[in-house]
């Protein structure tokens, strides 16, 4: 896995060992940052779920001046922790270390384009929840207007109404997920 673009082009990221994560593949990640050229740079980033900090890091490579990183397995942690400092974004990363579903996004930096890319199980049991706090972190203070979500779901998931709140302007369907990008309802 690697970084496709921007000041860091080229440069390794490490995933953790074992099947726990599922970093998503250079072909989706290039097209979703196609699509996501428009909203970069931005203030900031946010990547939950983030497993190795894939999505984040190719955000802060491509003009986003931080990242907030949020996971809760302990050896993906270790992996994301170890890639900021390899890959030099000590200043620009900040890691929260906690259940997405418990994290308070009035207290996060500012957000201009935040990835959702649950595990998948998760998403399946649990996607109304997923679908909860997504609305949570579009309708606190820290979203920015002209902000973008990112949420990466399974193939053939069963993907509940998105809130009167969100439009799901694009839909990239892709080997074994579908990229489903959002922006606040005008």
């Amino acid at each position: 896995m690697r970084i496709i673009a921007g000041t860091h082009r080229g440069r390794p990221i490490a995933a953790p060992k074992g099947d726990g994560t599922r970093p998503i593949l250079d072909r989706q990640k290039e097209a979703l940052f196609n699509v996501l050229r428009q909203f970069l740079p931005c203030g900031g980033a946010l990547d939950v779920f983030a497993g190795s900090g894939g999505l984040g890091f190719e955000a802060l490579s491509r003009g986003a001046e931080r990242a907030t990183f949020v996971e809760r397995a302990r050896d993906a942690v270790a992996t994301l922790r170890r890639n900021v400092s390899d890959l030099g974004f000590d200043d620009r990363a900040h890691v929260i270390v906690r259940d997405a579903f418990a994290i308070d996004p009035e207290r996060l930096h500012p957000i201009g384009v935040a990835f959702f890319d649950p595990p998948f199980p998760l998403y399946r049991d649990r996607a109304d929840a997923v679908h909860g706090l997504i609305v949570r972190v579009v309708a606190a203070s820290t979203f920015e207007a002209d902000g973008v979500v990112m949420l990466r779901v399974p193939r053939g998931a069963d993907v509940p109404p998105f809130a009167a709140s969100l439009d799901a302007f694009d839909r990239r369907d892709s080997g074994e997920s579908v990229i489903i990008l959002l922006r606040p309802a005008v």
